[in-house]
């Protein structure tokens, strides 16, 4: 081998060497990047479940209090529609009374309501027609007397004194009593 051939082979050598040397710290970086950036990855995901587990157990708890929510306020539509119900049927129940029952109720009504000798009383057609005997003689007592006339009103009358008049039709009276009338059915139904 000439001086030549003994050069190229001695660069060809160091070459080669540099070059695995060279590989093989490249490797060796590439290994540590790939592990610095696996332990990245292990971290952010990490995080991230973290993160969807909170935000997943901030959703389930808002669900539930709508729901709960939701849930009270149609608990609370039902015992009103159940209340307004049974206040109707009380309504109805009165003006369905036998003529004698009926007007016992409007007698005590017309002692709470009228002024001794003042004004007259005005009907509906139907309750005109059935008036008793006892109620004429409690209002001529009173100094009351019943109208000719008559209102369309569903039950109940028309207490007129001059130019006054008090509705104390059943409709008004129960719509006037609405309230304290759904405080005691609820009290009654409700309450434990």
């Amino acid at each position: 081998m000439n001086g030549l051939d003994r050069i190229i082979n001695e660069i060809t050598s160091d070459a080669e060497h540099n070059a695995e040397k060279t590989v093989s710290q490249a490797n060796a970086q590439a290994e540590q990047i790939i592990k610095r950036a696996e332990e990245k990855a292990a971290q952010i995901m990490e995080k991230a479940t973290a993160d969807a587990e909170l935000e997943y157990k901030k959703y389930i708890a808002m669900a539930k209090s709508t729901a709960e929510v939701d849930i009270k306020r149609c608990v609370l539509r039902k015992k009103q529609e159940l209340i307004t119900k049974i206040i109707d049927d009380a309504r109805a129940k009165l003006l369905k009374l036998s003529d004698t029952e009926y007007f016992e109720c409007m007698e005590k009504l017309l002692k709470n309501s009228a002024t001794a000798g003042c004004g007259e009383l005005v009907f509906s057609e139907k309750d005109k027609a059935r008036v008793t005997e006892k109620f004429k003689s409690a209002a001529d007592k009173l100094g009351i007397k019943i109208s000719e006339d008559t209102r369309d009103i569903d039950g109940g009358f028309i207490l007129v004194c001059g130019d006054i008049e008090e509705n104390c039709s059943v409709s008004a009276l129960f719509e006037q009593k609405y309230d304290r009338l759904s405080d005691e059915v609820n009290s009654f139904m409700f309450t434990v």
